[in-house]
């Protein structure tokens, strides 16, 4: 293996010191002059009709300078894919959850803010409501939006190769449903919004947002403001998870009011809001039937979900094709049939979370699975090996496995485990093992591109700046970006200093989402090093008189080859133009470097056959539990997890890598 010089290396995390020390600017610490605190109203009803809202008494609670109801708000509505997005930033006609926004203040104290939010009266109509996914389908059902009969919010049928034939050719056949719950992503820090509009009418946005250049065209389509008058920044972010992917009315509502107040407001969910209001992971209703030689081998499944979306769209179909792409891609499945129906009700809507519909359909599969292992007498262990997929593989419903350690993971996992000596103790006593696979690199079916870019400017010092669209909301990514930037132009990660979720300097970045930090973000750094070193170099190379391609670099020096002690320091290079002139490099001309890489794997599914590969790459793992259960109780410790994961390379910042893995086991 290639012997590295920065990345891989053991090294603290860059915003390491601000964090441990208190230095760190979350947004409950960032505060302006003059700034007003926003707070609103929301529906204590899960379903109603608006017929009134008087707010005269809430104007005259002392300190308030602001209150905007849907006559003051734009009609467009806000969510992930603006295309089919019906939540309206404050509802002009009907509550649709306990918590749907109505009505927002701004005040100069919050204690104000939350009084005239309290003043407000509001006439509702309570109608009847609906809170189970399979009732919202029943005739009669109350109907949440009158433009989707039935409360149906989207449908997904998709097949792939004869299944008729794969039943048929089945010696048995299992049949069994599934149910997720919802879950809150628990952040350490609540969603919040600072906006600000400055003397020439330009609107500042700070967010705990994890999409800052999707967010600012969001705001400008909705607000029918200038999208080059609006920039969107991000100060440190206490974690997102999935749940700041999507645009949120409060981005909305705190713009709004800044832009008729003319002055700063904050706000910022509270708790029991973040719980009541904020996306949650969609529940899930899964039926599989799955047919089975007697042998073990897979011969055809059918996947049916239900996905309950909550009262509002946002990502309920793309999560549950998610969840329904994963059918085929652990196991060799030669046929498969997926259909979904995802539903209305009036509960807080879904969204983006942890897996992106993954851990749903993963539960469902590998309990299936223990449940056909022990119908037909074989181990789990290996009824799993029998039918995971291999590198090369294509999967029925077109999805390129170009790398795999499904099997192996299998084999180490339950290796480390004690697998065999363990199974079969007494009832008081467990020993069970999952598998799984996600997508990594994010993928072209969401935007029809899969791309991220970066800007790297050398000083005359010999430090970097790297600008990067690519947020860091926690995963630490900032440091993974700086390792890769001081590996590339040989110098130490402490000369790098990155800026990153600011759109007022960063180029264009689809976000931190989906797995694609590193695969994406960190690509278009090294593309942008790798510029830059070549300029750096040309100028060495003027200097010490050799060609550039006799030249190497390494901890802040350019150094001749073939004579390491004859060398100029980075610094030297880059200041070459600040006090001559050269017809090569005309004098105070930095090195600059921009550079963007789209990833040229996947690409759109077909969207009449569903069939595709829409990500660049898959990552396969198999996790080993071992647990006790007190009978006299019903406790059950969990005495031993065993996780084999198949993650490539994780050279650039492997201890993160296996953070990320004890942060997210428990969480999941």
């Amino acid at each position: 293996m290639m012997e590295f010089n920065a990345i891989g290396k053991r090294t603290s995390r860059i915003d390491a010191v601000e964090q441990v020390t208190g230095r760190a600017q979350f947004l409950p610490d960032l505060k302006f002059p003059n700034m007003l605190y926003g707070a609103i109203l929301r529906s204590t009803i899960a379903h109603g009709r608006i017929l009134n809202i008087d707010t005269r008494k809430a104007e005259r609670v002392p300190g308030v300078k602001a209150i905007i109801t849907s006559l003051d708000s734009p009609t467009a509505c806000v969510g992930f894919y603006m295309g089919v997005a019906n939540k309206e930033c404050l509802v002009s006609d009907k509550v649709r959850f306990i918590g749907d926004d109505i009505a927002a203040v701004a005040a100069e104290s919050q204690e104000s803010a939350q009084e005239a939010c309290s003043s407000i009266k509001v006439d509702l109509e309570p109608l009847p409501a609906v809170f189970d996914s399979e009732e919202a389908l029943k005739p009669g059902a109350p109907l949440i939006h009158d433009d989707s009969p039935g409360n149906i919010a989207g449908e997904i049928h998709k097949e792939f190769g004869d299944v008729a034939e794969g039943f048929a050719a089945s010696d048995k056949i299992f049949e069994s449903s599934y149910i997720t719950n919802a879950a809150a992503h628990c952040c350490l820090e609540t969603r919040g919004v600072l906006a600000k509009v400055d003397a020439y009418g330009r609107l500042t946005i700070w967010s705990t947002t994890q999409i800052p250049h999707v967010l600012r065209e969001m705001l400008s389509m909705v607000l029918n403001f200038p999208v080059g008058k609006i920039r969107v920044r991000i100060a440190h972010v206490g974690g997102g998870f999935g749940s700041r992917q999507s645009s949120d009315p409060i981005d909305l509502i705190c713009a709004m009011l800044a832009l008729k107040t003319k002055r700063p407001v904050r706000l910022i969910k509270d708790r029991i809001e973040e719980f009541t209001t904020d996306r949650s992971r969609y529940p899930m209703i899964m039926t599989l039937k799955t047919g089975m030689k007697s042998n073990g081998r897979i011969m055809v499944c059918h996947a049916d979900i239900l996905t309950d979306a909550g009262a509002y769209h946002d990502q309920g179909i793309t999560i549950t094709g998610h969840a329904l792409s994963r059918i085929d891609h652990c196991y060799r499945i030669p046929c498969a049939k997926m259909d979904a129906k995802v539903v209305f009700t009036n509960k807080v809507y879904g969204g983006a979370f942890r897996g992106y519909g993954n851990p749903q359909i993963t539960f469902a599969i590998e309990s299936q699975m223990d449940e056909i292992a022990e119908e037909l007498g074989i181990d789990p262990l290996e009824l799993r090996i029998m039918n995971a997929c291999h590198e090369g593989d294509v999967a029925v419903s077109g999805a390129r496995i170009t790398s795999c350690g499904l099997t192996e993971s299998l084999n180490r996992g339950a290796s480390a485990a004690g697998w065999e000596d363990k199974r079969g103790r007494s009832n008081k006593h467990g020993i069970g093992m999952a598998c799984f696979v996600h997508s990594g690199g994010g993928g072209a079916w969401a935007h029809g591109g899969n791309f991220s870019s970066a800007f790297i400017k050398v000083e005359y010092d010999g430090s970097v700046d790297l600008i990067t669209g690519v947020p860091d909301v926690g995963q630490g990514s900032k440091t993974t970006l700086a390792l890769i930037a001081a590996e590339v132009i040989g110098i130490p990660v402490a000369d790098v200093r990155v800026h990153s979720g600011d759109t007022g300097i960063a180029p264009v970045a689809l976000g931190a989402r989906g797995s694609r930090e590193t695969f994406l973000g960190g690509n278009a750094v090294k593309l942008a090093a790798e510029d830059a070193k070549r300029q750096l170099q040309s100028r060495a190379a003027s200097i010490l008189g050799v060609p550039v391609e006799k030249l190497g670099s390494v901890q802040g020096r350019i150094f001749v080859k073939s004579q390491p002690a004859k060398f100029v320091t980075i610094a030297q290079a880059a200041s070459k133009t600040m006090h001559e002139n050269a017809s090569a490099f005309p004098m105070g001309v930095p090195v600059i470097a921009s550079a963007c890489y789209t990833d040229p794997v996947s690409e759109m599914v077909d969207l009449a056959t569903g069939h595709g590969n829409p990500c660049p790459t898959y990552a396969f793992g198999t996790q080993v539990a071992e647990v006790e259960v007190d009978t006299d109780t019903g406790q059950v410790t969990v005495l031993r997890v065993v996780a084999a994961h198949d993650v490539g390379k994780a050279i650039i910042t492997p201890w993160q890598s296996k953070g990320s893995w004890k942060d997210r086991f428990p969480r999941v």
